[in-house]
């Protein structure tokens, strides 16, 4: 059959990347990795991601990685395929191409049953993420995606999470910025801490001469809808955790909006965009495995006082803009003008992004003696601390589809280290036994301890 369809697409002039992609299709194959939305501005620098791994993996001498990209427009995916062929220089004539949209289920059905592992670049997620998910689970194709959002990773884990266990297929979320640097950096933090932490303070760093690039509307649109639905996120939280966690012996109290950290000489500004994946990792440790849970705050750091001012003043702004519905379709609308070009629909120029780093920073306090069960409670206040880094390229983009593509490797070929045989999970539940920091750190990033962990 595959000798038939070869003479059949060569009589017809086509290309040979063509050819195969063809034979795949006829022959029922699954691609290891399909991206969708890769037409979208991030499903383009995952695209370029992926190729780049494929050929590290290829010169490895590793089996060769079979992968398709997916979107609505063939033209657009071709388009996507030929800048990204611009910018690696590799040659991307094998690559699969399928035509799917959110707004056919049967399309993501079809492209479900073709994949492995789907890294789902389409968002704000809570409007389009669910029919992926439903297909992924219809047709055990694993899922990765970079949401932060909290209404839609503990919407899916409370409507999906048996669905998955029983069909084998791991669902992460938060596989970008938010939150691998922060849920991993504390899992990186507990294999270099001997004895107990028990809380952690995380500081986040954006550098370079890129800083001023703007961020892409895709982003601010997601971070508006979850200023928007507080009252829903907090509704499924509570059917998703009716019973609290137990209170702490040594409880850490909630730090003030601006706040320094003396250690550390920082000042940051409370931004807890990641807490939310880092408390259900918390969860899993203390209701699955019986462990004591970590507290976690969360922190953008900045150089002053008066520049942590200055930024509640636009956060507040924009808070204000996304809890109305009148004001949020005009912030939709205008984003250019009403953010005096923080976010724009063009996103960043690459130039920008390129010189961009970022640097993650987090403090832990704990016991340097661990106690024989996760239960039982200190009779002394935390006794020793540590200092890790986690640092990488710009945050937005080329780091996050790093991070992204490390994700669904992972799972394409760690499948039984990853934890449980599926579910919705965050990263640090999914990847704690997983070999995921390493690959991010061959793949660019660096997770460092900075100051090992020595007496308070």
């Amino acid at each position: 059959m595959l000798g038939a369809s070869r003479r059949l697409v060569t009589s017809a002039g086509s290309s040979p990347g063509l050819l195969l992609r063809m034979a795949s299709g006829m022959a029922g194959q699954r691609y290891d990795l399909v991206v969708f939305g890769a037409t979208g501005y991030t499903g383009q620098f995952v695209v370029e991601e992926v190729a780049r791994v494929a050929q590290q993996e290829k010169s490895q001498g590793k089996v060769p990685l079979s992968w398709a990209i997916a979107g609505r427009s063939k033209s657009k995916l071709q388009d996507v395929l030929t800048t990204a062929k611009e910018e690696t220089g590799l040659n991307l004539e094998d690559v699969g191409v399928i035509q799917a949209n959110v707004a056919d289920q049967k399309s993501l059905n079809e492209m479900a049953a073709k994949s492995n592992v789907v890294i789902n670049c389409v968002g704000p997620y809570q409007l389009y993420g669910e029919p992926v998910v439903q297909a992924c689970l219809e047709h055990g194709a694993n899922h990765v995606d970079i949401t932060g959002e909290p209404q839609f990773m503990e919407g899916m884990q409370l409507k999906y999470n048996k669905a998955a266990e029983q069909a084998g297929v791991h669902i992460i979320s938060a596989c970008g910025y938010d939150s691998i640097p922060a849920d991993m950096g504390i899992r990186y933090m507990m294999r270099n801490f001997k004895g107990q932490l028990n809380y952690v303070e995380m500081f986040v760093h954006a550098s370079g001469g890129g800083t001023k690039a703007a961020i892409h509307t895709g982003t601010m649109e997601s971070a508006a809808l979850v200023v928007a639905n507080q009252a829903k996120i907090a509704s499924i939280r509570r059917e998703l955790f009716p019973k609290p966690l137990p209170k702490p012996k040594y409880k850490v109290s909630k730090k003030r909006v601006i706040h320094k950290n003396d250690q550390l000489g920082y000042w940051g500004v409370s931004f807890p965009s990641d807490e939310p994946v880092v408390y259900r990792t918390q969860r899993y440790r203390h209701d699955v495995l019986g462990q004591r849970p970590i507290q976690f705050q969360q922190f953008i750091r900045m150089p002053s006082v008066f520049h942590s001012i200055m930024l509640l003043m636009g956060m507040a702004y924009f808070g204000l803009l996304s809890m109305f519905s009148w004001t949020r379709n005009l912030l939709f609308k205008y984003p250019d003008i009403l953010t005096a070009g923080v976010f724009k629909r063009a996103g960043a120029k690459r130039e920008q992004l390129k010189k961009m780093t970022f640097t993650v920073t987090q403090v832990g306090h704990g016991w340097s003696e661990a106690l024989l069960e996760g239960t039982d409670e200190y009779s002394n206040p935390p006794d020793s601390s540590i200092i890790i880094k986690v640092k990488g390229p710009d945050p937005g983009y080329a780091a996050t589809s790093l991070m992204m593509v490390s994700s669904a490797m992972t799972i394409l070929r760690e499948k039984d280290a990853c934890t449980g045989k599926g579910g919705v999970m965050t990263p640090g539940v999914a990847f704690a036994n997983t070999g995921i920091i390493e690959r991010m750190c061959e793949r660019g990033m660096s997770f460092t301890v900075e100051q090992p962990q020595q007496p308070l």
